[in-house]
């Protein structure tokens, strides 16, 4: 047998001082399990309003072959796709001279530049695109990892003292999940 409750985020406030760190409720009417159940959560929604792609993780830049760093940002904003992010790193002036693709099967991208020229990725755009940050040289780079434009999300970590304690990390801890936001 199994049962699903729904705990909505505002429905507490005037009983508990409810913060990220610490959520509580308060039910209609308690609820009596007897016997062993096993407890899981089956899903949880977030609102939040910070942008993937921020003041901290959009910037890159090209050397043109004479040595001479063009550093770029692009806008901050929520982008949805790899292929917008790519979008919005193109230069009207470098068309022909450098490239970028996304490859929708295996999820990498591919950056090709003309001869003398480079790409250069900062940490944070060089995660969001699966590539380490450094330097793509002249030819075609592929990148390392999987290109994933939720990189830049942190996780949410779910503990409840109605969970045994798990081993996490170098501690134990009662973690009921892990959650991507």
């Amino acid at each position: 047998m199994s049962f699903y409750l729904t705990l909505p985020a505002d429905s507490s406030l005037h009983y508990f001082p409810n913060k990220i760190s610490s959520f509580v409720i308060q039910l209609p009417s308690p609820i009596l399990l007897e016997g062993r159940w096993e407890v899981g959560l089956a899903e949880i929604i977030y609102p939040h309003t910070w942008y993937n792609v921020n003041e901290k993780n959009n910037i890159f830049g090209f050397d043109l072959g004479d040595g001479k760093l063009i550093t770029r940002t692009i806008p901050p904003g929520s982008y949805e796709t790899v292929p917008d992010i790519l979008k919005a790193m193109l230069l009207p002036s470098h068309e022909g001279k450098i490239s970028f693709k996304f490859n929708a099967n295996s999820k990498r991208v591919k950056i090709r530049t003309e001869k003398k020229l480079k790409v250069v990725l900062e940490e944070g755009l060089s995660d969001l695109l699966g590539f380490l940050p450094h330097d793509v040289d002249e030819g075609v780079a592929q990148s390392s990892f999987v290109a994933d434009p939720q990189a830049a999300f942190p996780v949410f970590y779910v503990y409840s003292d109605i969970v045994q304690p798990v081993v996490v990390g170098h501690v134990e801890a009662p973690l009921l999940r892990v959650v991507r936001i």
